[in-house]
Parts: C-alpha cells; sequence; structure tokens
C-alpha cells in the first residue's frame, strides 16, 4: 500500500507548476484587441511589445484570428511599445508605436489590425 501511495505522490508532483520569478500579482492586466475579420493569412501573429518607465518589458503575441491577448503590467503608469504583425520566417511588418496609460485594474485596448 505504501509503494502504491508513492508512486501516486510521484507520478502527481510532476503536475505542480513552477513558482514564477516574481511572485508579487500584477497591478493591472492589460486586454488588448483587434479586428480578427481584417486578417489576411491565418498563418499571421500580432505582437505587442510595452517598456514602463523603469525599462522593464511585457510582450506576448498571438494568431491574428483569435482577436486579441492579455498582458499582465507590474504597475500602473504609462507603457510605450510597438505593435506589429508577423509571421514565421518573415520580418516585422505594419509596425505601430504606441502609447499606453495603465491607470486601472483592468485596461481594455483596442488597436487597429495590423496588415
Amino acid at each position: 500500500m505504501r509503494v502504491v501511495l508513492a508512486l501516486i505522490a510521484l507520478c502527481l508532483s510532476g503536475c505542480l507548476d513552477e513558482l514564477p520569478d516574481d511572485p508579487t500579482p500584477p497591478a493591472a492586466r492589460v486586454v488588448t484587441s483587434w479586428d480578427p475579420l481584417l486578417c489576411r493569412d491565418p498563418r499571421q501573429r500580432v505582437v505587442v511589445e510595452l517598456e514602463d518607465d523603469d525599462g522593464f518589458a511585457i510582450s506576448s503575441s498571438a494568431a491574428c484570428v483569435v482577436g486579441g491577448l492579455t498582458l499582465d503590467a507590474r504597475k500602473w503608469g504609462f507603457y510605450s511599445g510597438v505593435v506589429y504583425a508577423w509571421r514565421l520566417g518573415e520580418p516585422m511588418r505594419a509596425v505601430m508605436r504606441v502609447t499606453l496609460a495603465v491607470d486601472a485594474p483592468v485596461i481594455r485596448w483596442w488597436v487597429s489590425t495590423p496588415q
């Protein structure tokens, strides 16, 4: 019986997630959206890269047809960066410089669909 319990414990221990480097919760969540009907290629991805005043960068990407992605901002303030379209093996295109004010726990941010 002990052997069975030990095997179950061993198997379940592999399901544990790693603790993040910074365990503090984010100060705000940025929900970025665009119009997925304007996406020309289903392989295209939309990338959002933002940086705060201290130089701390946050970034994420999603398939263009998904129509959105979420970023966790560690503090309130102004973030600047870029939004662009990207495909594997190709350079980034439709680069848009952006500035975003994060001043609430949830920020809903609409960007034009990068082509």
